[in-house]
């Protein structure tokens, strides 16, 4: 790899950061201004009888935001691109699609003036990654002030379009993926006694008191005495609480 193509990948290293949380649709609207001026950009997940906002930026004060919450709730099925890649029946595509729309052409009126002319949007780039029970849809528009993407602003968004395919897929895994905050991860490693630690582990992994006892030379009271201090600092109320905890600490 070349001094150039480490310098276009170089802005995309905050999405990588980014990925899984809410600053990443920030992160990618950063990074591609400096291939192509985009308005903003939002990640849809549309499932068969439903559709996520995993991602949502835009370079002006909370613009689209209501909009993209109307799209997400029920209006993403009048959308064209996602009637051809989703709802429609036929048979999808195994491989990640970018399609330019014009607007005026190929939306019905009520939806075309709601998410385009009233909002000052003039033309919609999505990128289609389909999966095997989803289909992401990340969709970069420009205002009317910027004008229609150019030729030129096609080829360097297809120049990159695999890195961002890839993005989005690391993205989307990364919030499918239970976590902890980070808030209680501090309080397992730092507030919790080494004890009561031990006892919290073994009976989020299964074991009575009475066998978490017998492995710890402790009284089964005294292990449930651990557990309530543990409870207690760990601010959980339940087993099933303590199950999903441990399992995701390990």
């Amino acid at each position: 790899m070349n001094a150039r193509d480490c310098a276009g990948i170089l802005p995309f290293s905050h999405c990588v950061r980014a990925a899984g949380t809410n600053e990443f649709g920030f992160g990618l609207i950063d990074a591609l201004q400096g291939l192509v001026d985009v308005d903003h950009c939002v990640l849809v997940n549309v499932r068969t009888r439903h559709a996520e906002l995993s991602a949502f930026a835009s370079r002006r004060k909370s613009a689209g935001e209501r909009l993209t919450e109307a799209y997400v709730g029920g209006c993403y099925r009048d959308d064209p691109l996602v009637h051809e890649f989703v709802t429609s029946g036929a048979t999808p595509s195994a491989k990640p699609v970018m399609r330019s729309l014009m607007p005026e052409r190929q939306f019905d009126e009520t939806y075309y003036e709601r998410f385009f002319l009233e909002p000052g949007l003039v033309d919609k780039l999505s990128i289609i990654v389909p999966d095997l029970d989803n289909t992401a849809f990340l969709s970069l528009y420009r205002s009317t002030e910027m004008g229609r993407f150019s030729d030129e602003d096609k080829t360097r968004i297809t120049g990159f379009a695999d890195l961002l395919v890839s993005l989005v897929s690391i993205h989307l895994r990364l919030l499918a993926t239970p976590r902890i905050s980070r808030e209680l991860s501090v309080k397992w490693h730092t507030v919790l006694s080494e004890r009561e630690r031990s006892v919290a582990r073994l009976l989020g992994g299964g074991e009575t008191a009475k066998t978490a006892g017998a492995m710890l030379a402790l009284s089964p009271a005294s292990v449930v005495t651990y557990k309530q201090r543990a409870f207690a600092k760990l601010g959980i109320a339940t087993q099933r609480e303590l199950v999903a905890l441990t399992a995701l600490i390990g």
